[in-house]
């Protein structure tokens, strides 16, 4: 039935919808909540209830709390309906996810990007692993509603191909229709999208649905983007401005950006930006215990600088705590401009030591002046895959997102 929720459907298909959709939303839900909602009769409600349970897409979750006679029946969805996978594609990772409705991860596949991962030796890794996972955990692909697809670098969402690839260690992706390509191969819908809107969404429906209409998700990676939620809706990044943040200027007088500006956030507070202070400082002689990794300087990659946090290297960390200073002015400005309730942080460098916790002290810090503000500034919860899990959730939401008319 879910699967009818697409394309053209009959009134009594958009009602089912509609109820399914706001048991997504706000279930645990009982039925008299459901019929103030939609303005059904309650008979009609119960009939179109009996309708999802029987198609196995909602249950009664035993969380109604008795006033002395039969316990409320209190609507969820079944999670396990069926299944999405999610998928993020970077220069550096490509992640693949087995969710199920609840954006819950069954299942990971990764792949390390090399100068082998050319575009569709990627694709087919994405495509193997899609059967890989269903087949490991006993799902029919029948049972599968699509693949998301979270891309970072510059696309074009038409065409559904990477404009510029020139991070990448591999060519072979210009040209490429990722949509029509994963289509042909998996023989199921296939959606694509800015990666840092399905970071947002994911965080959003995971963890902050019920808490606030209003948030903002801001990724330090190799390039510095936001997404924005308002009012309970993703805000969509017109004129291709989504990694307007990481031009913002926070030095009139400062380095030199890739845009050709002086002074960008992006210029203090990337991957780039903190390979290239890497390697200037190695050069003044300044040690790291990356300089026995490699045997020419100019050849430290971003998976070694990653790994060297790790490790606490001294000077990556000292080089760390100045890019999270500036991207703690940052974060202070999109809040002085948005206004959300949340700020969520995430990407690559997040989860490494001192880049969170001096970034959101700074901000902390200029906010005092408003002492009144709640704004809180956080930390992503699943750093690592919430663009996948974004992806998941977009295409769920293509089955399922309507609107009370």
């Amino acid at each position: 039935m879910l699967k009818e929720f697409i394309g053209l459907q009959s009134p009594k298909v958009k009602s089912i919808k509609l109820l399914y959709s706001l048991i997504r939303k706000f279930g645990p839900i009982r039925v008299n909540k459901l019929t103030e909602m939609t303005g059904y009769k309650h008979t009609t409600c119960v009939r179109l209830l009996d309708e999802l349970v029987q198609a196995g897409l909602v249950y009664d979750s035993g969380l109604g709390i008795s006033s002395g006679g039969r316990k409320p029946v209190m609507y969820v969805i079944n999670p396990r309906a069926f299944y999405l996978v999610g998928v993020e594609i970077t220069n550096l990772y490509t992640t693949v996810l087995l969710l199920d409705l609840d954006l819950n991860i069954l299942e990971t596949k990764k792949l390390k990007m090399n100068n082998q991962s050319t575009g569709i030796y990627t694709l087919n890794f994405v495509t193997n692993s899609v059967d890989e996972l269903l087949n490991k955990n006993k799902i029919q692909k029948e049972k599968l509603l699509g693949i998301g697809i979270g891309v970072l670098d510059p696309f074009d969402l038409e065409k559904a191909e990477i404009k510029d690839s020139k991070s990448f260690f591999a060519g072979g992706w210009e040209g490429l229709n990722i949509v029509e390509y994963l289509k042909g191969s998996n023989g199921c819908p296939v959606f694509i999208n800015n990666g840092t809107n399905l970071a947002a969404l994911a965080e959003f429906r995971l963890n902050y649905e019920k808490i606030t209409d209003d948030i903002v998700f801001v990724s330090s990676d190799m390039g510095i983007r936001c997404g924005v939620i308002q009012q309970g809706r993703l805000v969509s990044n017109k004129n291709e401005m989504d990694e307007a943040i990481g031009h913002m200027i926070i030095d009139v007088h400062g380095q030199r950006c890739s845009c050709g500006s002086y002074g960008c956030l992006q210029a203090y507070s990337s991957l780039p930006a903190i390979r290239a202070e890497i390697v200037k400082r190695i050069k003044r002689g300044e040690t790291s215990y990356l300089q026995n990794e490699v045997s020419d300087v100019e050849e430290i990659n971003f998976h070694q600088i990653l790994e060297a946090l790790e490790k606490e290297d001294h000077l990556c960390l000292e080089v760390i705590k100045d890019a999270a200073y500036y991207f703690g002015i940052g974060l202070t400005n999109l809040i002085f401009l948005l206004r959300p309730d949340i700020v969520i942080c995430g990407g690559t460098l997040v989860p490494k030591p001192l880049f969170f916790e001096v970034a959101s002290e700074v901000a902390r810090t200029r906010m005092q002046n408003y002492p009144n503000s709640l704004v809180q500034v956080v930390k992503s919860t699943t750093a690592y895959n919430v663009v996948a899990q974004g992806a998941g959730c977009m295409v769920f939401d293509s089955y399922t997102e309507e609107t009370l008319s």
